[in-house]
C-alpha cells in the first residue's frame, strides 16, 4: 500500500471510524473508553490529534465539563497524554491529545 500524507500529518492505523481498545486502558478507565475510542476512531493513528474541546462536546453530544472530566481521568490513567500548543506569536490554541497504546511500564 503506497503511503499518503493523511490530513493534519497524522497517521491512521485503519480506516476512520474505526477503533481498537487496548484491555489494560478498559481496565484502567472503563467508564471513559467512550472518549479514547472516540478520539481514535475519530481522528486515528497513535499521533496526537488536536480538536478543541468545544468540537469533541459538540461532535459526541455532551457537554464541554463532561469532556474535560473524562480526559483529566485519562491522564490520570496514562491513556491519554496533553500537549500544549502555542501560535507563533506565543499564545495557546488548542491542546495536542496522545492516545497511549502501550501500556505504561510504571
Amino acid at each position: 500500500m503506497a503511503e499518503e500524507t493523511p490530513e493534519e500529518g497524522l497517521v491512521h492505523e485503519g480506516p476512520r471510524g474505526f477503533s481498537m481498545t487496548p484491555a489494560w486502558v478498559v481496565k484502567r478507565a472503563f467508564k471513559d473508553v467512550w472518549l479514547y475510542d472516540w478520539l481514535r476512531a475519530r481522528y486515528g493513528g497513535l499521533d496526537g490529534i488536536w480538536p478543541g474541546i468545544e468540537t469533541i462536546a459538540e461532535e459526541f453530544d455532551v457537554s464541554r465539563s463532561t469532556v474535560e472530566r473524562t480526559i483529566r481521568r485519562l491522564v490520570a490513567a496514562k491513556c491519554m497524554e496533553i500537549r500544549p500548543r502555542f501560535r507563533p506569536d506565543g499564545s495557546q490554541t488548542t491542546n495536542q491529545y496522545v492516545t497511549k497504546f502501550d501500556e505504561p511500564t510504571d
